[in-house]
């Protein structure tokens, strides 16, 4: 049953309404009304959720956390940056290295190291050769090979890996518009692209050919003409591997004038007799002061099975490295 509201000022039929009782009701309407908004107020225990409380200027909080990263990343490159250059350092001659990075950058050096190798020269097994290299491009099941038919084995991975996924570098070459490639691209055509985006881009040294080969697993698939495509679906792209070997030691012992190769081929001081010279907010300069110290193993054949090639003429007066750079 609902209750009858009571009058503010009652009154009976035939009464007279006085402007005392009209303001008198004004103010109980006030008082009556102010009452039930304070009741209503007290009541709200929670309130229905807007369609935009979890948003500003229409994003949301993913979407204001990526524009805020955007605008720190758009930054960053004006403020810090890196880059790595490959040289072979002539005797007293000065490696003039423009960076623009508009400061002194933290420069680090590291030697490359020759190692051993079976070079595939042609497509068939007898054509492969041992050799010393900077640079090497095999396949994961590559990992100890032989020069048939009656040679020792050679160590093509050891412990621990020196190695480098084939696709992150030339990925890595793609965006910097040094190479392209896609599904169709052959295996033989991709890697003359990515030696010459390794040496001759700027300001990377052109190294001699005989310096870097392949495996006989690479000469074969580039034989046949193997696509990305084909060595993708079958999982071998993701299986191909640049070997390099860039060493430097700290703090190694220090004797009286200039370093000599150590009989233990592991601690050999490297790199040696370079000076590293910040010319500007914009330029290095590296110079190789004195002949370089290789290990006293480089050279001669790892076992007297196995004939390697030898160094080309000249090696001794040249120093290859890795320079990296950061500011």
């Amino acid at each position: 049953m609902v209750d009858t509201p009571a009058p503010y000022i009652p009154h009976s039929a035939g009464d007279l309404i006085t402007a005392e009782d009209w303001n008198a009701m004004q103010v109980d309407v006030r008082q009556d009304i102010a009452t039930q908004i304070a009741t209503s107020i007290a009541n709200v225990k929670d309130v229905a959720h807007a369609t935009n409380a979890d948003t500003l200027d229409g994003k949301n909080l993913a979407d204001l956390t990526q524009a805020i990263l955007d605008q720190v990343f758009a930054q960053l490159p004006k403020r810090t940056g890196y880059m790595r250059v490959f040289c072979n350092l002539k005797l007293h001659a000065d490696k003039i290295i423009p960076h623009n990075l508009k400061a002194y950058p933290v420069t680090d050096l590291y030697q490359l190291d020759y190692f051993e190798v079976v070079c595939a020269k042609g497509e068939k097994t007898e054509d492969a050769v041992a050799e010393w290299v900077l640079f090497y491009l095999y396949h994961a099941d590559e990992r100890r090979l032989r020069i048939p038919p009656h040679t020792d084995a050679i160590d093509i991975e050891t412990d621990p890996k020196f190695r480098i996924l084939w696709k992150t570098l030339i990925d890595y070459f793609k965006e910097q518009g040094l190479l392209d490639y896609d599904d169709n691209t052959t295996l033989d055509d991709l890697e003359v692209d990515f030696w010459r985006a390794m040496f001759k881009s700027p300001p990377n040294d052109e190294f001699d050919p005989d310096s870097y080969c392949h495996s006989p697993w690479f000469e074969k698939c580039c034989g046949e003409k193997r696509t990305v495509g084909e060595l993708t679906k079958h999982g071998d792209f993701d299986d191909i591997y640049l070997k390099v070997k860039p060493q430097k030691t700290i703090n190694f012992p220090s004797g009286t004038g200039f370093p000599t190769p150590d009989p233990d081929a592991g601690a050999t001081a490297e790199p040696t007799n370079v000076r590293v010279s910040q010319l500007d907010l914009d330029t290095v300069a590296l110079r190789l002061l004195e002949p370089p110290i290789y290990p006293a193993s480089l050279g001669p054949a790892p076992t007297e099975k196995t004939p390697i090639v030898p160094l080309p003429e000249g090696y001794k007066d040249r120093l290859p490295v890795m320079l990296l750079l950061k500011v």
